[in-house]
């Protein structure tokens, strides 16, 4: 207040509080209301315009086919400014209607290559709880359902970043629970959060993580880093599948007769590698490592008996 005095402007806070959400309609800034006092930002969105008469038609498009992961990735301060863009570009196409261009949406979709289950419920008030406590690297404290556990964990994490894997969310966090010399950073899905609390000490992200890296190393394909080299005989619509969409930069097919190729690529040893060489039946058999050839066998075998029990 002291600065805008000092240029020759007398207005009180309040007035200049709502000359401020006023220009927030039309420039690229927003407030932090969660805390006191509130503090006013850029959003370093500055090619988003919120504002019907200027927001481009390609704007609009995007807008809308992004909305949904947005929602998710951003936090609240953000996605409340980004809520004016949504709704201008709503109203902008509707507006022109019967420009083709507008028609876009009505002719293109994103599917998920899955059995099209709904996705899980998150907790929007814990999922705000640690997109806050993540932009402002504060750790927190929550109680987490694990997978084939009975009762919730308590767990005092360092969030570090939040990566949407299909339908489901996910927290990469450094587990601080026992210490800084006892972490570990783990992936915590968001929607089995059952409780989240801030504890608004400031946190201390580990230098040697890096976001990128750690999806290249296929941590989201649930792997711990490791790489194998699969050989294995497939089958030829397999074969035709897979010179589309190649497993991996070295992958080789090399034909076998007129019915089979053996395929050689190096993957990630993960949860996921497992999961598709199991849907793919009869359509391949692998032949190295043997661990995994042994692994699969013997969960073709159970599988076999309980079909045939």
């Amino acid at each position: 207040m002291e600065l805008i005095a000092n240029e020759g402007f007398n207005v009180s806070h309040r007035t200049l509080q709502r000359d401020l959400d006023v220009l927030s309609q039309y420039f690229p800034i927003y407030s932090e209301t969660e805390e006191k006092p509130y503090l006013w930002r850029s959003t370093e969105l500055g090619g988003l315009r919120a504002h019907i008469d200027t927001i481009s038609l390609t704007d609009a498009l995007s807008l809308m086919l992004v909305e949904k992961s947005l929602k998710q990735l951003l936090p609240p301060a953000m996605q409340r400014h980004l809520q004016n863009n949504f709704e201008h570009s709503r109203q902008l196409l509707n507006t022109l209607k019967d420009d083709y261009n507008a028609q876009w949406l009505d002719k293109v979709a994103s599917v998920m290559p899955d059995m099209g289950f709904k996705p899980p419920v998150i907790n929007e008030a814990l999922l705000k709880e640690i997109q806050e406590a993540l932009l402002r690297d504060q750790t927190i404290r929550t109680y987490y359902q694990a997978k084939q556990k009975v009762a919730a964990i308590e767990y005092h994490l360092m969030p570090l970043a939040l990566v949407q894997r299909g339908d489901v969310l996910y927290l990469i966090a450094q587990d601080i629970t026992k210490g800084h010399e006892n972490s570990a950073v783990k992936r915590f899905a968001m929607h089995r959060f059952q409780t989240v609390k801030r504890t608004y000490e400031q946190g201390i992200r580990p230098a040697d993580f890096n976001l990128q890296q750690y999806l290249q190393d296929g941590a989201m394909h649930f792997s711990n880093g490791e790489t194998l080299k699969l050989k294995a005989k497939i089958t030829v619509e397999l074969a035709f599948y897979l010179t589309e969409s190649p497993m991996s930069d070295d992958m080789v097919l090399m034909p076998l007769d007129e019915h089979f190729y053996e395929l050689t690529a190096t993957v990630h040893n993960s949860w996921q590698l497992n999961w598709w060489l199991k849907g793919q039946g009869a359509n391949i058999v692998v032949l190295e490592p043997q661990s995994l050839r042994t692994q699969l066998s013997d969960n073709l075998r159970k599988a076999l008996e309980a079909y045939t029990s």
